[in-house]
This record gives structure tokens, C-alpha cells and sequence, in this order.
């Protein structure tokens, strides 16, 4: 079945503007203290702040790539070995 919007209400509308540039996120220590250099550096507290954002430049994808191929190699080698995987439910809420 499809749908057929005919009104929609924004109730909260979102900031259009990212706290930061990912270019200016993923730019090198070299471009940023080259003499004369205009870019804006993204400093360690606004990344943490909108870590959503600091997530998405190349060199965190980068890293979230190759941990993701380790994951699946060990996953793999393990299932090869008759290990299989569980998931425990948690037994404590919250962040660990």
C-alpha cells in the first residue's frame, strides 16, 4: 500500500548548519600549521561534541572499515571451527 501525504507539521526543525565541515574535520596537522595557512581548525571539544558528525570523515571510516574486516575474519575463521556466535541479554542498563 502506498501513501499519500497531503499535510506534514514539523514540530521541531533541525539546524540546516553543521557545527563543522568534515573537510575541515579531515584536513592534515601539515595543511593546518603550513605558514599562512587560512583553515579553520576543528577543535578536539567540538568533535566530541557532535560526535555524529567527527564519525563521518574519511580517516574514522577508514578505521571503521578495517575493524569491521578483522570482526568478519575472526567471525569466520571461528564459525569455520564449529565456535558459534551467542548474544547475552544484558543484565545491567546502561553504557559498558
Amino acid at each position: 500500500a502506498e501513501l499519500a501525504v497531503k499535510t506534514i507539521h514539523v514540530v521541531s526543525a533541525a539546524d540546516p548548519n553543521l557545527p563543522f565541515l568534515l573537510e575541515d574535520a579531515s584536513r592534515s596537522d601539515t595543511l593546518l600549521n603550513a605558514e599562512g595557512s587560512e583553515y579553520v581548525r576543528v577543535g578536539q571539544d567540538t568533535r566530541l561534541d557532535n560526535r555524529v558528525v567527527d564519525l563521518r570523515t574519511p580517516a574514522n571510516m577508514a578505521i571503521f572499515t578495517v575493524q569491521s574486516g578483522v570482526c568478519a575474519l575472526f567471525r569466520e575463521i571461528l564459525m569455520s571451527k564449529g565456535f558459534q556466535e551467542i548474544h547475552t541479554p544484558k543484565l545491567i542498563a546502561g553504557t559498558s
